[in-house]
């Protein structure tokens, strides 16, 4: 059987998702692997439903086994965010395939580019531009266009590209016999607040901001039956995160740190902790802070990340540590097999039970011990707060 990877956030799954999922089925995929993020996200802000209702829609369109992106790298830059997801689909041991869409659609310039970011010299480009008070990613973007030209830079500008780039860059790093394999994003481009209803795709982001404003009828032709039903349900009984429970709380954390303390978060530049600090202590919403925070070099979503690992407890030390398990989320009959191939071929240790792996001590037990706080404080953004513990206890998914 071959077996894909693909790495999502699924906030929630739609139909674009679906499209990469069948265009995988089409390559020849018997085999799906979702390597997902659990309740907290890239961008720096909660998932909209919890890891479970997303993981039971992902298997229910099309996915077979899901498996958890651990939180160090789901909350992080696109550079960690592949790093850890690569990873994780290499330590499966079965894995020959990685589907991602992309901007581009096709993978040659994106394969250029990403072995443009090996050369050392764009190391050294990169840290010179930062030094003049670029963000990194102008900086890299910049760095890679005066050394290879800016066509070769191109896919540093678009959203999707830069994701697909940072996978193709971990492949050939770690000189991966994973294959890749890419198709053009279709129809909404991923920050598009106007879904495309000839295509019946929507972005993410205008999923979401529907869903938040009670405009939920009008959503469901952008999502397979399996995730409309799921944000029906979240509708129903009020558990998704409702975002503004989560202010108080988080300023209560960040108003009782010391610049010391700023400065031990993951992927701070030198210095950027006193102007945090400082943002603060004059701020009286998180909004203020963010903008008073907020320079060329530092946007909403790196200090939205920043701000979100002080309250989650997410130390530097486990920036850039390797993936030190595989957890199971979920599975189909199909997943079974897989999971079943994996036991002989993987190279960490494999369980759905965050308590086992847990008690495997040393870094699995600080990254299960920090999965398992954010979702204790993920589910104080319920009307109805759960009490603490539940990681441990929900079982597997199995359809």
């Amino acid at each position: 059987m071959t077996v894909t990877a693909i790495i999502a956030e699924y906030n929630p799954f739609h139909n674009g998702h679906g499209l990469l999922v069948q265009a995988a089925r089409g390559a020849g995929a018997g085999g799906i692997v979702a390597i997902l993020s659990g309740n907290w996200l890239q961008r720096g802000e909660p998932a909209l439903l919890p890891k479970g209702e997303r993981v039971r829609a992902a298997l229910l369109s099309g996915v077979d086994l899901v498996l958890e992106l651990p939180l160090p790298y789901a909350m992080a830059t696109a550079e960690r965010f592949a790093f850890g997801g690569v990873a994780l689909a290499e330590a499966l041991g079965c894995v020959d395939c990685l589907a991602f869409g992309s901007e581009t659609g096709v993978l040659a310039p994106l394969e250029s580019c990403a072995a443009s970011l090996l050369d050392p010299g764009v190391d050294k480009a990169i840290r010179q531009g930062l030094e003049k008070g670029l963000s990194y990613a102008a900086a890299r973007q910049d760095a890679v266009a005066a050394l290879f030209g800016r066509e070769a830079a191109e896919p540093l500008s678009r959203p999707n590209d830069i994701l697909a780039v940072q996978y193709l860059y971990e492949l050939q790093r770690r000189g991966s016999g994973i294959r890749p394999f890419t198709i053009p994003r279709q129809g909404a481009g991923h920050h598009d607040r106007v879904p495309d209803r000839k295509a019946a795709t929507a972005s993410a982001t205008w999923i979401r901001e529907q869903f938040l404003a009670g405009e939920r009828a009008a959503l469901s032709p952008y999502l397979p039956e399996a995730s409309r039903a799921a944000l029906e349900k979240a509708a129903e009984t009020g558990r998704w995160a409702h975002p503004e429970r989560l202010e108080l709380p988080l300023l209560a954390v960040l108003r009782r740190m010391s610049p010391k303390e700023y400065a031990a978060l993951p992927d701070l530049s030198e210095g950027l902790e006193n102007r945090l600090a400082a943002a603060v202590k004059e701020a009286r919403s998180l909004r203020e802070v963010l903008e008073r925070a907020k320079t060329k070099r530092y946007s909403h979503a790196r200090l939205r990340r920043l701000l979100l690992a002080a309250y989650l407890g997410i130390p530097q030390t486990a920036a850039w540590q390797p993936p030190p398990y595989l957890r199971v989320l979920g599975m189909n009959a199909t997943g079974r097999q897989i999971l079943s191939r994996a036991k002989e071929t993987a190279s960490l240790p494999i369980s759905h039970s965050l308590a086992r792996l847990e008690h495997l001590g040393g870094t699995a037990g600080e990254f299960a011990k920090l999965e398992a706080r954010a979702a204790d404080l993920y589910q104080l953004l319920y009307p109805e707060p759960l009490s603490c513990g539940t990681d441990y206890t929900n079982g597997i998914i199995m359809i």
